[in-house]
């Protein structure tokens, strides 16, 4: 188990980067231990995607923008296949230890799913509310499966007021029903 945290923490600290933020040595070491500690928590066979390359990711910590978003996937297509960006707001780096990492593990279950490239989606606006609404059920659905519920619960709870959390989670517990019977 020693060997496997030591090729986590090797993947992270080559995939981790800082863009435009100064990066304060010891909130650094704390982001880039929960980074490690959500992917330690994978199930072998997702983290592996990760590991052996199936899942190109790079994460990000970037500036807060006028209107920070906590953490957001960007996919882009190149000939090689998807290649995923996860960046994460400045301000995220703040957030208490579990609510940081169910939403890392929400946007591992992105890049899991292979979410394509918002170019992608659906054009008409109701339809791309739509999938993006399924998108991201599908994302905890798959938290949900790897038995990380408590943190994509957390993540949820900390995130949205309490009428839609009960609505999210309603939702995913649909999803994995279908995923497990599918008629």
């Amino acid at each position: 188990m020693v060997e496997v945290s030591h090729i986590i923490s090797n993947y992270v600290k080559r995939r981790l980067g800082f863009t435009g933020t100064k990066a304060n040595k010891s909130r650094v070491d704390v982001t880039e231990s929960r980074i490690i500690k959500a992917f330690d928590n994978l199930p072998l066979e997702i983290l592996n995607l990760f590991l052996d390359g199936s899942r190109n990711l790079s994460i990000r910590i970037i500036p807060d923008p006028k209107l920070p978003f906590g953490m957001r996937t960007i996919t882009e297509r190149s000939p090689n296949g998807l290649v995923y960006t996860l960046n994460i707001c400045d301000e995220a780096q703040d957030w208490p230890e579990d609510h940081f990492l169910g939403a890392v593990l929400r946007e591992l279950g992105h890049v899991t799913a292979e979410l394509p490239p918002e170019d992608e989606w659906p054009v008409e606006r109701g339809a791309r509310a739509r999938f993006k609404e399924s998108t991201e059920c599908k994302a905890d659905a798959l938290v949900w499966s790897w038995g990380l519920r408590h943190y994509d619960i957390i993540y949820l709870s900390e995130t949205y007021p309490s009428h839609w959390v009960d609505k999210i989670v309603n939702d995913i517990g649909m999803m994995i029903l279908t995923m497990s019977n599918p008629q």
